[in-house]
């Protein structure tokens, strides 16, 4: 846990991700109506998952809620590489994840995950819809553009899974995707500005909602307490005497 980063929960088991987006998706909402503030209003949460974790039975019960719920703040991305920790997908799977997920009431695009204006696409289609939760499938390739050792193609390769590629084989890797592996970290001048400029459209989305916020808690200073009470740490004061056991009961 390390809230001043934005980090509330670890990353495991498989399966564990889409629960806790659930979870917060529920809560926005839950914040949303209980309190009136509209920032909360507007919350989406963001989750990737994967096939491992696609697989496990956790996310089947949070998939089926989320859909029930109708959680029109949650878009979740699904890598689609056909790739598990050891073997490739089909050696216990052969379901179809779109067909799972519109019979829970998920609204499901299917893209080409390794093109970048095709995930633009489908993101800007994902923020239309408000009545349920999206799943985005996008069909990866796993260690796109990866070569091995003898510069023959890595791609679609449990190894890399997570395992670095050393030695040639990253070397080669670089050169294949037009790097230089001996400046691999360079950051370009057009990147730097993109994310210079992102960096200041955030600063004023940031004080619009602070804004908007303290014009709320200005005008409901009781629902401002108890939801500042909420975000303290603290737990609630409990009146145990009235905290009864049923007659009969061990």
């Amino acid at each position: 846990v390390d809230v001043m980063r934005g980090i509330e929960n670890t990353s495991g088991p498989l399966g564990q991700g889409h629960v806790f987006a659930v979870g917060a998706a529920i809560a926005a909402k839950f914040l949303a109506a209980r309190t009136g503030n509209p920032t909360f209003a507007k919350e989406t949460i963001y989750a990737y998952i994967s096939d491992g974790g696609i697989q496990e039975e956790i996310s089947q019960g949070a998939g089926r809620v989320a859909g029930t719920l109708g959680l029109g703040n949650l878009v979740m991305f699904y890598d689609s590489n056909d790739i598990q920790l050891s073997t490739e997908c089909d050696a216990v799977m052969n379901e179809d994840t779109a067909l799972k997920y519109k019979a829970w009431g998920w609204h499901v695009l299917t893209i080409d995950g390794n093109d970048c204006t095709q995930i633009r696409k489908a993101l800007d289609e994902a923020k239309t819809v408000n009545d349920r939760p999206v799943l985005i499938i996008g069909k990866c390739v796993m260690g796109k553009g990866a070569r091995k050792d003898d510069n023959s193609s890595y791609e679609r390769n449990c190894k890399t899974h997570g395992a670095p590629l050393g030695g040639d084989a990253y070397r080669n890797t670089i050169l294949n995707l037009g790097g230089n592996p001996d400046e691999p970290f360079v950051v370009w001048d057009e990147v730097k500005a993109l994310y210079a400029d992102r960096e200041q459209q955030l600063k004023s989305i940031v004080a619009s909602r602070k804004a908007e916020e303290a014009q709320w808690a200005a005008a409901n200073p009781e629902k401002a307490a108890q939801v500042a009470e909420w975000f303290s740490g603290k737990a609630p004061e409990l009146d145990w005497s009235k905290v009864q056991q049923k007659p009969g009961a061990p």
